[in-house]
């Protein structure tokens, strides 16, 4: 994975070099993984508080909407995506979508052939375009007690499993689509794997607190700017202690 994520890293180096580090316009399309806690507004706080100048940042993320949907059902996410002359754009698909593509053909066509259609509209409006892929998280270990087998065969028979699928597809569409990886659901594992962890969802195991939006934003900054850490002053509700934990998780 690291390997990937380093070839990656390459394909849009020379677009965030020729952006001085610094985009202009910044464009998430996604649901409500990114709405929830407004996401974009905690990434605009962090990227502020590193001393960088805060870019235009616009988002459309109506709620539970698949790849595909936006595509299709969306006009304004389209009519976003059109406005052009985006410096970043940054697609989040539907929570599940990437774990069922493991075992569900029609929904793994969906995903990446409606993942390609988007990234193609998007470079014929902005062609100097570097195409983040916003990689979530797995649900809550909770879920696994509450929802039966099903719900386990469905997307995974744990946290792990689900998570190395959302990893697997938001990767495989990003190389196939020359874009990036932002890998906020890798720091979430870290986060519980480690001794004493934060928890970071809400009560339905699924949606992000503020400490899971804040981690989410993080990573963004991370990804997009590039800076050698993520040791920024910005930390919203959080106490010091924690907002340096999480900025630990940063990779």
């Amino acid at each position: 994975m690291q390997r990937l994520m380093g070839w990656l890293s390459l394909l849009c180096f020379s677009v965030l070099a020729a952006l001085a580090a610094e985009p202009e316009r910044v464009l998430f399309i996604g649901n409500s993984y990114t709405h929830v806690n407004k996401l974009p507004d905690v990434f605009a706080e962090v990227v502020k508080s590193a001393g960088l100048k805060v870019p235009v940042i616009k988002s459309e993320t109506p709620g539970g909407q698949t790849f595909k949907q936006h595509l299709t059902v969306q006009p304004k996410s389209l009519a976003a995506i059109d406005e052009g002359k985006w410096d970043i754009v940054v697609l989040q698909g539907q929570s599940q979508e990437p774990a069922l593509a493991e075992v569900n053909p029609t929904i793994r066509k969906d995903f990446v052939e409606s993942a390609a259609a988007l990234c193609q509209r998007i470079r014929a409006k902005s062609p100097q375009v570097c195409i983040v892929f916003y990689e979530t998280w797995a649900r809550h270990a909770d879920s696994w007690a509450t929802k039966g087998k099903d719900y386990n065969a469905n997307v995974g028979k744990d946290p792990a499993e689900m998570q190395a699928r959302l990893r697997l597809w938001y990767g495989n569409v990003a190389k196939a689509n020359d874009a990036l990886v932002a890998p906020v659901g890798d720091a979430w594992e870290r986060n519980y794997q480690s001794k004493q962890p934060y928890r970071l969802h809400v009560a339905d195991n699924s949606h992000p607190d503020f400490t899971g939006t804040y981690l989410a934003a993080l990573v963004m900054y991370k990804t997009i700017y590039q800076p050698k850490d993520v040791a920024v002053a910005y930390r919203g509700k959080l106490s010091e202690e924690e907002a340096k934990t999480l900025q630990a998780l940063v990779k």
